[in-house]
């Protein structure tokens, strides 16, 4: 990227790498269009050694490709203990029911509906090594339901959401 870092630059590029390397840091980022929130976040992204990952819409992307690519990012997040930035601009919202799966996503660390039966049943089996590794704990046999509180709580830690608005948008007050 060619950027031209100047004072407020650099003091907003060193307030997002403190955000998103903090456990469980989100951001939302209010500018104008060019005002440089998506590029520093994909430099802050790069310092913090973090993935960086961003919609890329086509004229059939919808809940169904949304919902499947959270679930990617889930994966990174979770059982692989990646840390992940996931930007996502006004531009990127086809339907506020994108909205209403980041808000749930930072509320609970949850998306209704996002893995199906099967995946709630293999998620806990795939996080019992990464838990006993990490907890250091021999003899005990961690519940299901423990193991996927363990999986949920992973994901709010490694995966940082940053919304990037515009105030001129006319639906910046109600998506805020």
């Amino acid at each position: 990227m060619a950027l031209v870092i100047f004072d407020d630059a650099l003091g907003h590029l060193l307030k997002i790498c403190r955000i998103i390397n903090t456990p469980g840091g989100n951001a939302m980022l209010v500018g104008v269009g060019g005002s440089g929130k998506q590029s520093l976040t994909k430099l802050s992204s790069y310092i913090c050694r973090q993935f960086f990952f961003q919609v890329t819409l086509n004229k059939n992307y919808g809940d169904i490709q949304f919902k499947e690519d959270i679930k990617q990012l889930y994966n990174v997040a979770g059982p692989a203990g990646g840390a992940v930035t996931f930007i996502l601009t006004d531009a990127e919202i086809k339907s506020e029911t994108f909205l209403e799966a980041i808000n749930s996503m930072l509320a609970t660390g949850e998306i209704p509906g996002l893995f199906v039966k099967e995946d709630r049943d293999l998620i806990p089996l795939q996080q019992k090594g990464v838990y006993m590794k990490e907890a250091g704990t021999k003899g005990e046999d961690p519940t299901s339901a423990f193991l996927w509180n363990y999986f949920i709580n992973r994901c709010k830690d490694h995966l940082h959401t940053v919304l990037c608005f515009s105030p001129v948008s006319p639906k910046f007050r109600v998506r805020a």
